[in-house]
């Protein structure tokens, strides 16, 4: 009975803060500034472009755009017509800016940012899903993106270190040798897709691409590069 008790007066606080008034207002900024302080703590402690006054500020404001909306939905349109839902989708569509911001090309090919960007992204989620009163949704999402954040990476790394596929920069002395060395490695079962040509502003006719090097499991990464740089005319073969 106690049990009961406990879960019965938690329903009846989860439905009063249901209800659009001051008090649920400032509970559920509250709660927006902190779930999204916590997912910006995260990306400030990694030293990313967004951390925790960005996660925080998009949180927080679409939790805004989403009471506004019940707002509209319960006191300006008579009846309570209107679809709730029509700001909420114009942040999850128009916050897409703010992570694209966050997006950079690195190096040669290497994007950086990604993750960031997904979680500014589900920031604006969280928030939506504060600003209507879905406050048990929002607090686990915080929650798994915490997990993934912590643990995830571990998976990353073990496919990363059992993957037979690599970005590679290579040089070769002509046309006719990057088409043979292709054509040779091919017939070695070791396939090379997405072949870019590198235009670069000097004398030499040599010929720069970025490619993938696709290779079957039971070939060790020496092994393929070892073929790789073993080719006729191939001036250079770095990993990219």
């Amino acid at each position: 009975m106690e049990t009961e008790g406990i879960v019965g007066f938690w329903n009846n606080i989860t439905e009063y803060l249901r209800n659009l008034n001051m008090v649920s207002t400032i509970f559920r900024l509250l709660l927006a500034m902190a779930l999204g302080c916590v997912i910006g703590i995260d990306r400030g402690m990694k030293r990313r472009v967004a951390g925790v006054k960005t996660h925080t500020i998009v949180c927080l404001g679409a939790t805004l755009v989403m009471m506004t909306g019940q707002y509209i939905h319960l006191y300006m349109n008579a009846g309570g017509t209107g679809d709730t839902a029509r700001l909420g989708a114009q942040v999850i569509s128009g916050v897409g800016f703010l992570g694209a911001g966050t997006i950079m090309v690195v190096g040669q090919r290497h994007v950086s940012g990604l993750t960031t960007a997904a979680s500014i992204w589900t920031s604006s989620c969280i928030g939506l899903a504060v600003g209507i009163g879905y406050y048990s949704g929002a607090i686990l999402a915080t929650v798994c993106m915490m997990i993934v954040f912590r643990y995830f990476k571990a998976i990353d790394i073990y496919i990363e270190s059992h993957s037979n596929v690599y970005d590679v920069y290579m040089e070769f002395e002509s046309d006719e040798a990057m088409s043979n060395a292709i054509r040779n490695l091919r017939a070695e079962s070791i396939k090379i897709s997405s072949v870019v040509v590198v235009k670069k502003k000097t004398k030499s006719q040599n010929v720069i691409v970025q490619a993938s090097v696709e290779a079957a499991q039971w070939r060790s990464r020496n092994a393929i590069f070892r073929a790789i740089e073993d080719q006729e005319g191939l001036i250079s073969v770095e990993e990219l």
